[in-house]
């Protein structure tokens, strides 16, 4: 036999008694309390996967930021590196300006003094431009008038230029050019660009084989006692250009070369043209003064499409033409 038990509280006053039934009552909070806990759990994991949701969002973002400033910090040490390298590369172009500002003899107070003035840094594409000037008009100069030395080997004069007593003829005479004590066949340069106007075995004298070269500006150059003769009448040749081989024919002693400069026909010193070259430019200025330089380098800057007033500006070409 089964008893529902249940409880039940009764409550008696004047009017009459009042039943509770404590068990339904018990029933409907317990059903209340489990609904209040199942829909709390319910909330409570709907907000952890919400915010575990945002956790792992939050993370991908931040991995994500973190990738990009760590590639961007790749780009910029990249950026600095290139950067380092453009600077090292302008220096090193500077440096290398400074060297042929050095070789062809172009100094800082070339641009002018105002340039100066207005930047202590002086300005590389000043420098390139006064450079490319200056080197254009001073390789045009060394291009056409006779310079250097005219045999690739070391310089040994055996006899110079001037007043001498001849080894063979015994007596005093102007010994218009210098005598270069080489081996037999030696190679024979052109010292300068120009047309041969002579080159002949025979007929000199004593020269012996002989080449003549004219070049612009009234410049000719003797090339004498070869020993063969690598050029025709009439040919053009240019700076540095084979002419022929040194020998000892004509009025010689041993083999050696006899070479020559003459401007408008008179013989002028050698050495003096043999020793310039574009380190020391100006020299030539100074030591050779029976030229115009003056009205010569006009000529030159003229057919460069320069001013005549940029050439008066040199103080060491107004000397030379004033003395």
């Amino acid at each position: 036999m089964k008893f529902d038990r249940r409880l039940v509280i009764m409550i008696t006053d004047l009017h009459g008694s009042k039943y509770i039934n404590v068990d339904m009552i018990f029933k409907q909070l317990s059903a209340y309390v489990l609904v209040f806990i199942l829909t709390l759990g319910l909330f409570i994991y709907a907000s952890i996967t919400i915010i575990n949701k945002e956790i792992e969002e939050t993370k991908n973002r931040n991995n994500y930021l973190l990738k990009e400033f760590a590639d961007m910090q790749k780009h910029n040490q990249h950026l600095n590196k290139v950067v380092q390298e453009k600077d090292e590369e302008i220096a090193l172009v500077g440096d290398k300006f400074e060297t042929i500002e050095s070789v062809i003899g172009v100094k800082k107070d070339d641009v002018g003094e105002e340039t100066l003035l207005e930047s202590d840094d002086f300005s590389l594409m000043e420098r390139m431009d006064t450079t490319s000037i200056s080197a254009l008009q001073k390789s045009f100069i060394m291009k056409f008038i006779p310079n250097g030395k005219p045999l690739d080997i070391e310089l040994r004069i055996s006899g110079p230029y001037g007043k001498r007593y001849h080894p063979i003829l015994k007596i005093y005479h102007i010994h218009t050019g210098i005598d270069m004590a080489t081996p037999m066949n030696t190679p024979v340069y052109a010292t300068a660009d120009g047309v041969i106007d002579w080159a002949s075995n025979s007929g000199n004298g004593g020269y012996g084989k002989l080449v003549k070269i004219s070049h612009a500006f009234g410049f000719r150059t003797y090339y004498a006692h070869l020993n063969d003769i690598k050029v025709q009448r009439g040919e053009f040749v240019k700076k540095g250009q084979l002419v022929a081989l040194s020998g000892s024919t004509g009025t010689s002693t041993g083999p050696h070369l006899h070479y020559e400069i003459r401007f408008l026909g008179q013989p002028i010193d050698p050495i003096n043209f043999i020793q310039w070259d574009m380190q020391n430019f100006n020299s030539i200025f100074e030591k050779e003064r029976r030229i115009s330089w003056l009205s010569l380098l006009e000529i030159i800057n003229n057919l460069m499409g320069r001013k005549q007033e940029q050439l008066q500006s040199s103080p060491q070409i107004q000397d030379s033409r004033g003395k």
